[in-house]
């Protein structure tokens, strides 16, 4: 059974398209719930009453979920204006914010910079692998090339959301049947905002994978 308590204060996400407008649950009710306007990056989301949003939340305790609420009704309290919306549905728990990975086939290019002086590093060439699933965390890169835990690699990541390289260590390599390597990568420079920004992706991902299933 799934642990899923949303409580007041607790930080909610609308998705609508490829953002993520944050908002925060004002009160709790027992057949509904109260949200301030969710905003993005200074964008203000209009919900209108009967629709149905799809969300996200972290809770610390439990995990993240995504879920499904139906708008009820728009308020205001002083200079406050808020949405009433159902009690959630269609709940699914997904893996740890940061752990949360999802497959996916994408070129990137990367360079193996182990010994390399900094100064020296944009000087090389990148290589081209093939991403087979990304985290917020990390991620797996095919690549054919001899390679040992003890490499450090930049990777040049290129989203919709965000271009950036990063810095990665490897904690596996596996042995591919075609005689190429797999390599579990570990991000060990990323900012906050990179990380957030690449959750973001995720679950745009995710929601397109489940509408064609």
């Amino acid at each position: 059974m799934l642990n899923f308590n949303l409580k007041v204060n607790d930080r909610v996400e609308v998705m609508r398209g490829e953002k993520a407008y944050k908002a925060l649950i004002m009160d709790v009710e027992d057949d509904f719930l109260k949200i301030n306007v969710p905003v993005c990056d200074g964008d203000y989301l209009m919900l209108h009453t009967g629709e149905i949003i799809e969300m996200n939340t972290y809770l610390s305790e439990n995990g993240c979920f995504n879920f499904s609420c139906e708008v009820i009704s728009r308020g205001k309290e002083g200079s406050i204006i808020y949405y009433r919306i159902s009690n959630p549905f269609n709940i699914v728990k997904i893996q740890r914010r940061n752990f949360f990975r999802v497959g996916l086939l994408n070129q990137v290019q990367y360079k193996k910079i182990t010994d390399i002086d900094e100064e020296d590093i944009s000087k090389m060439p990148y290589k081209d692998g093939l991403m087979v699933d990304l985290s917020a965390g990390g991620l797996k890169l095919k690549i054919d090339e001899e390679i040992v835990k003890e490499d450090l690699i930049l990777v040049s990541l290129k989203l919709s959301k965000i271009e950036v390289e990063i810095k990665c260590d490897i904690v596996r390599i596996e042995n591919t049947p075609d005689k190429e390597k797999l390599c579990g990568l570990r991000f060990i420079d990323i900012t906050p905002a990179q990380s957030e920004k690449i959750i973001q992706e995720l679950f745009e991902i995710m929601r397109k994978q489940r509408a064609t299933t």
